[in-house]
């Protein structure tokens, strides 16, 4: 008899152990914490689930969801016509928006500039402002620091600012590009971890990143044209659209009925989701639910 209970005792786990349902997601380095945190509040609530986050940038993302090696792909930028087209061929693209980013232009703590404009900020990252004295600020050389190729964040930043696209038709050049001796960097640990070492450095970092980084970096003010106000890189200004230099943050899958998907979207775009988008420094892409008390 006490052979039989010893073996439904050792059976009960193997019962009882359920085998986790996979889900994968790459791509945005400015997304990855935000999605970290909310894919461990998703396990929490589906135990059934297990979820694997990886960066390396919106371009690998977009590539990875290409291949089907992930699920979803996390992007901090537009999708490209020819990227559309790619990955519509089944006509089942989904692209959700989750969150909205501001880019703060970042210095170094010491840096004596308090604030900056997009052509001021153009003709830094290409090249044609080498020095601090040449805006008011100490001799010192600008130390130029950007992310790789693979950042949505970068191709963002190259196509509004260095371009000088948010100034409209008249001032965007599309062959304007980063200065070719720019620090390259893989992703916005090491930009804060950069600028904080070097007194001449600036770069751009996410506004949740850089927020969280405010006793490492300086964060400038910023103003689209020079006779602007200039205005403090916060989600208080980007809700109320006074900060302008802002993008919107996706989630990109395939529309296949997939339950592990669908489940996740749901609980991003819902509002514990969302209210953990919002702890994490980003604009909420929803309004909070109205709460409705019964009348007594």
């Amino acid at each position: 008899m006490k052979k039989y209970i010893l073996a439904i005792v050792l059976f009960l786990p193997i019962l009882n152990c359920k085998k986790q349902i996979p889900l994968s997601l790459a791509g945005s380095e400015t997304m990855h914490e935000s999605i970290l945190l909310l894919s461990s509040e998703f396990m929490k609530q589906n135990s059934s689930y297990i979820v694997d986050v990886r960066g390396g940038g919106s371009r690998l993302g977009i590539e990875a969801l290409q291949a089907g090696i992930v699920d979803i792909a996390m992007v901090s930028r537009d999708l490209k016509e020819d990227e559309k087209m790619t990955l519509d061929k089944d006509n089942n693209l989904e692209e959700i928006t989750v969150a909205y980013d501001g880019a703060a232009i970042v210095v170094h703590r010491s840096n004596s500039l308090v604030e900056i404009d997009l052509e001021t900020v153009s003709k830094i990252f290409r090249g044609e402002v080498n020095n601090w004295k040449e805006l008011g600020g100490e001799d010192l050389p600008i130390v130029r620091i950007r992310r790789n190729q693979n950042s949505g964040t970068a191709l963002f930043f190259k196509e509004r600012v260095i371009q000088m696209k948010d100034l409209g038709p008249n001032y965007y050049n599309s062959e304007l590009d980063y200065y070719r001796d720019s620090v390259v960097v893989e992703d916005q640990n090491q930009i804060v971890s950069q600028v904080f070492q070097t007194p001449g450095a600036i770069s751009y970092l996410g506004m949740g990143a850089a927020n969280q980084a405010i006793d490492r970096v300086k964060l400038l003010k910023y103003k689209r044209k020079k006779e602007d106000d200039s205005v403090t890189p916060s989600i208080k200004n980007l809700m109320n659209r006074r900060y302008r230099l802002a993008r919107g943050l996706y989630l990109v899958y395939k529309n296949n009925d997939k339950k592990s998907v669908n489940d996740f979207i749901s609980f991003v775009t819902g509002e514990v989701g969302q209210r953990l988008i919002l702890k994490t420094g980003y604009l909420r892409s929803s309004l909070p639910e109205v709460e409705v008390k019964a009348v007594e």
